[in-house]
């Protein structure tokens, strides 16, 4: 076939189509799982959020206290990359979970977070990339009135590797 054929250019005008076709299917399919993975996290860290919420106690030495074992052995193990922190809002001192160490999440200023659960990614301990999942709760007469922001986080890394390695093998079953 010469370069001026027109069964050439059809074959090629064919084969760039299909390798479009497929380049734009695997970005749309990795975007999509990346959606899952996040909501999947959002469903995970949301159960915390009630957990958190229903382990609050007055404790009559420092106002707020959390009882009781969330279930996750990484919110004890330093630097795990599972976190949770509640802020009394100037009304008495941080809780945070054993895995921050000495550190505290910096929680985004946003004005009107109410009871719903907000999402954000924020800087963590050691300079990792955190998902963050957050919301005031209003509390009740036995636990001091007043409102606190809970907020659990996780290491963000999470989501990006399971993403690139859904890529990779997606890309690879597509060159099949």
């Amino acid at each position: 076939m010469n370069l001026g054929s027109l069964r050439l250019r059809l074959l090629l005008a064919g084969a760039l189509s299909i390798i479009l076709a497929l380049a734009l299917a695997a970005a749309g399919l990795t975007l999509l799982f990346k959606r899952h993975v996040e909501r999947r996290l959002d469903d995970e860290l949301s159960v915390y959020l009630n957990q958190l919420t229903s382990h609050l106690e007055r404790s009559p030495a420092s106002g707020l206290a959390v009882t009781g074992d969330l279930g996750d052995p990484r919110f004890e193990t330093p630097l795990s990359g599972l976190y949770w922190q509640i802020d009394p809002g100037g009304a008495g001192k941080v809780l945070r979970s054993r895995s921050l160490w000495d550190a505290e999440l910096a929680l985004p200023t946003e004005a009107g977070v109410d009871s719903t659960v907000h999402h954000h990614t924020i800087a963590g301990p050691g300079g990792t990339q955190l998902y963050l999942a957050e919301r005031n709760i209003d509390l009740p007469a036995r636990l001091g009135d007043g409102t606190v922001r809970i907020a659990v986080a996780r290491d963000a890394a999470s989501i990006t590797s399971a993403t690139v390695q859904f890529a990779r093998e997606l890309m690879l079953l597509l060159a099949v």
